[in-house]
């Protein structure tokens, strides 16, 4: 992603410390969460705060537990606003790989990531909004807004499907994140976008491989 000259400055890089996008207090960043899949490699910019939960969970994914009728999700938060949900069925591999060794990839500050989403409904703080401006400049307005405000379903063949987050399909993935074992029987139908009695779409999570939901608006939605 080509960043405008407006961004450059607000952007990580070695000289400066963002807040990593999540609804707690800044912590420190760590590096790349590096997602192998059959349809390639996905890379995240992470904190210190998300890297320790990923690996518990990991280390709980011992291959000499006993066998049981469920289907293993994992999770992390991102800095580049994004909760990523993980079927362990389709992951060849996860990479954590500190800032040090591989430089993290680019990511805009929390009040940027809002602002977006905020943009449409004209409660956007004007001093962001020619930031807002020059990024849908950049990448075009539906990119921009993919990455605040829909949810992005990956198959487990490399389909993409992209859903709008709204109160319904926030609650939906709020149940799946809350479990504490986060463990999901075999062919359970997910709702990951409604609208109303209009249309109501399903997923069969035995064949989603990532979920990637958009953190500031589910942060938002699931709050009350």
């Amino acid at each position: 992603m080509n960043i405008p000259s407006i961004m450059r400055e607000r952007l990580y890089d070695e000289e400066c410390r963002m807040r990593p996008f999540t609804a707690f207090d800044a912590e420190t960043r760590y590096g790349t969460l590096s997602l192998r899949t059959a349809s390639g490699i996905r890379k995240y910019p992470i904190a210190e705060s998300a890297r320790l939960p990923l690996l518990d969970q990991l280390q709980n994914l011992s291959s000499f537990r006993k066998r049981h009728k469920y289907h293993d999700w994992i999770y992390c938060s991102t800095l580049d606003n994004k909760l990523v949900l993980m079927n362990i069925r389709y992951i060849k591999s996860i990479d954590l790989v500190g800032d040090d060794i591989e430089a993290m990839p680019a990511y805009y500050p929390p009040e940027v990531y809002r602002a977006l989403d905020d943009l449409e409904t004209g409660e956007a703080p004007e001093n962001l909004r020619k930031d807002c401006e020059a990024i849908i400049a950049d990448i075009g307005e539906e990119k921009a807004m993919r990455m605040v405000s829909f949810v992005r379903v990956t198959y487990d063949e490399g389909e993409d499907e992209w859903n709008f987050l709204d109160q319904g399909t926030a609650d939906t993935f709020f149940a799946m994140k809350a479990s504490a074992i986060f463990q999901v029987p075999p062919h359970t139908f997910a709702e990951i976008e409604g609208e109303g009695y209009y249309r109501a779409r399903y997923a069969n999570l035995d064949h989603v491989a990532v979920m990637e939901i958009p953190s500031d608006r589910y942060h938002r939605l699931t709050r009350t």
